[in-house]
């Protein structure tokens, strides 16, 4: 019977990547979320309602570190946790092919050419009941981004600080012991700083979007997760978005956010997994304008030049340590961009985490 579980599985991957089109990204990504949906549940009906109690102790127990708000808990029970998230992004691209920074330097007087991020996360769970676990996220970012002029002069501009708080509510509907499913109700509060300046070779200035640290909106993060645990394999997927409400007080509303994303573990040991997963990412372009930014200067400041979709995979590591704790690894990598360039592509990233429960 398993062995339908896992085709069911593998189906979701497939029809996903056989219903892509990248000339319709709305499209692509309502069939992608409903290809999820239906792939799923080919996945449970195969699966047989036997009374099983959730194996909390099996690292493939939790999804890859870089899924948030995957798993809920018992009631009574807390976890704090930690991640140290590092992305890269390097060079410059317009919907799918690379640009060079002699090309965008032709329509702008400055070009972006890498961006480093690292977010620390902190974080705490509480279950008030089986079915309903409360959850807390607060990010502190680290970001730096080099840039060259058309006289050839290079130079960094960098901001840290708090980010936008997040805190969701996790509604279990199904447990049965081997599949899991709930939603997840989360809302961002606008903490982080959308006044970040820096000094360029035209002096201190206000920075572009991307070096923002916050929104600037109350964003609501409505979605679901599914997960199933089985002898020998476990699997999941979920669906986050983040919608954007009103407009911030710089005059600008960042755009929407979607992410749909499977991921397949294996246990190796008792005290080890490893996992693959697939993710898919669109956001949307930014409506209105930040008047203190020339768009003429530097692509980041342009609101047209900021949407885009993505594809990336990720091969990921659970370890169970004594006491309740865990680490988790997860490098994550992408497999195709469309970006409405000239913007800075996405090259890699890095996660580690530390989850604790009591």
């Amino acid at each position: 019977m398993r062995h339908y579980v896992a085709l069911g599985f593998v189906r979701v991957l497939y029809t996903i990547a056989q219903n892509y089109k990248p000339s319709h990204c709305v499209m692509s990504f309502t069939k992608t979320v409903s290809t999820i949906g239906v792939g799923l549940t080919m996945a449970v009906s195969a699966t047989t309602a036997v009374a099983h109690e959730w194996d909390t102790s099996r690292p493939d127990s939790h999804a890859p570190i870089d899924v948030m708000g995957d798993h809920t808990h018992n009631e009574g029970e807390w976890m704090f946790s930690y991640r140290a998230m590092y992305m890269q992004m390097d060079g410059n691209q317009t919907g799918t092919k690379k640009v060079s920074t002699d090309r965008v330097l032709e329509d702008f007087m400055v070009s972006p050419i890498k961006m480093d991020m690292t977010m620390h996360m902190f974080g705490a769970m509480y279950a008030s009941s089986d079915d309903l676990t409360w959850a807390l996220m607060i990010p502190y970012l680290d970001m730096t981004m080099d840039h060259v002029t058309r006289m050839g002069a290079e130079f960094r501009t960098e901001t840290s600080g708090i980010g936008d708080i997040k805190a969701q509510a996790l509604y279990k509907v199904m447990d049965n012991g081997r599949d899991r499913f709930h939603f997840n109700f989360g809302t961002s509060f606008p903490t982080g700083s959308i006044n970040e300046d820096g000094i360029t070779p035209m002096g201190k200035v206000v920075l572009p979007y991307p070096m923002q640290l916050g929104s600037g909106t109350y964003d609501l993060m409505p979605g679901f997760t599914y997960s199933a645990l089985h002898d020998d394999f476990s699997f999941g997927a979920q669906f986050i978005a983040t919608l954007r409400t009103g407009t911030n007080n710089r005059g600008y509303r960042l755009g929407n956010r979607y992410k749909a994303q499977s991921w397949f573990a294996v246990p190796f040991a008792s005290w080890v997994s490893g996992s693959i997963r697939l993710a898919y990412d669109y956001w949307g372009d930014i409506n209105g304008q930040d008047k203190r930014l020339n768009p003429a200067v530097i692509p980041t400041a342009r609101t047209d030049l900021r949407g885009g979709q993505m594809f990336s995979g990720a091969i990921g590591f659970n370890f169970v340590l004594p006491v309740g704790n865990r680490l988790a690894l997860e490098y994550t990598a992408p497999v195709y961009q469309d970006l409405n360039g000239p913007q800075l592509a996405t090259e890699q990233g890095l996660t580690f985490g530390w989850q604790l429960s009591l």
